[in-house]
C-alpha cells in the first residue's frame, strides 16, 4: 500500500500541476512522473545541466551521459535509446530526456521511488504485466476482496482488518493498484486501507501488541 511521496506532491503543486495527472502508480511504492512535470520541477528549483557527453551515437543505438547541478550538489546519469527500447526514432533526443529526468529525480532525492515516463517505452508496456498480476490476484482472492469491500461498506473495521491482514504481502502489492488505472478498490476504500487509514492502523496496533506480549 502506498501514496504519492509527500515531497513529490509538494513539487508537483509548486509548479502548477495536478498530482493525479502528473504521475501514476506503477505498483506499490513506485510512481511514474511525466516528462513535462519533471522539466517544470527542474526549472522551478533552478537545476542546471552540463552539455550531454556522447558515449555512443549510431543509427541503432545512442547513449549519453548527463550531469545536473542543484546548488552545490551534482548528479549524473546515462540515458539510452535504441530500436528495442524506444518507438521514437529520434534516439539522441530520447536518450537525453531519459538521462535528464533521472538526474532530476536524483537531485530531488526521489530516484528509486519515482521514475520518468520517458524511462523507456517498454516501462509503460510492463504496466500491463502489473495489471495482469492485479487481475489474477483479484480473481484468486475473490472472497477476501468481496469480504473487505463489504466490511468497509458496513464500517466493520475489525473484520476488514482481519481479512486484509490474512493476505500475504506480495498479494497485497498486486492488489494495490490505483483506481484510475483499473484497480479494484475505490478511492474511498483505498483511503481506509492506506498506511494512514483505519484498517492499516488496526493491523499495526495488533502487531505491536503481539510484539510487546512476546517480549
Amino acid at each position: 500500500m502506498s501514496s504519492i511521496p509527500t515531497k513529490l506532491q509538494e513539487l508537483i503543486l509548486a509548479v502548477g500541476e495536478n498530482a493525479k495527472s502528473a504521475c501514476w502508480e506503477v505498483r506499490s511504492n513506485v510512481w511514474a512522473v511525466n516528462h513535462k512535470t519533471l522539466e517544470k520541477i527542474s526549472a522551478h528549483l533552478g537545476i542546471s545541466f552540463d552539455p550531454p557527453v556522447p558515449l555512443e551515437v549510431g543509427p541503432e543505438f545512442v547513449a549519453l551521459c548527463v550531469t545536473g547541478r542543484l546548488g552545490d550538489v551534482s548528479e549524473w546519469s546515462i540515458g539510452e535509446a535504441s530500436k528495442s527500447t524506444s518507438h521514437n526514432k529520434y534516439y539522441c533526443a530520447m536518450a537525453e530526456k531519459r538521462a535528464k529526468d533521472r538526474v532530476i529525480l536524483k537531485l530531488i532525492g526521489l530516484h528509486g521511488d519515482a521514475y520518468s515516463e520517458e524511462e523507456a517505452d517498454d516501462f509503460k508496456e510492463n504496466v500491463d504485466q502489473y495489471l495482469i498480476a492485479h487481475m489474477n490476484a483479484a480473481r484468486e482472492n475473490f472472497d477476501e476482496v468481496v469480504g473487505i469491500k463489504t466490511a468497509i461498506a458496513n464500517e466493520e473495521w475489525e473484520t476488514a482488518a482481519d481479512l486484509w491482514d490474512d493476505v500475504n504481502e506480495d498479494t497485497r502489492n498486486d492488489l494495490w493498484r490505483a483506481t484510475t488505472k483499473g484497480g479494484i478498490w475505490t478511492i474511498e476504500e483505498r483511503k481506509h486501507m492506506d498506511k494512514e487509514g483505519v484498517i492499516s492502523k488496526i493491523i499495526r496496533d495488533r502487531k505491536k501488541a503481539r510484539t510487546e506480549e512476546a517480549a
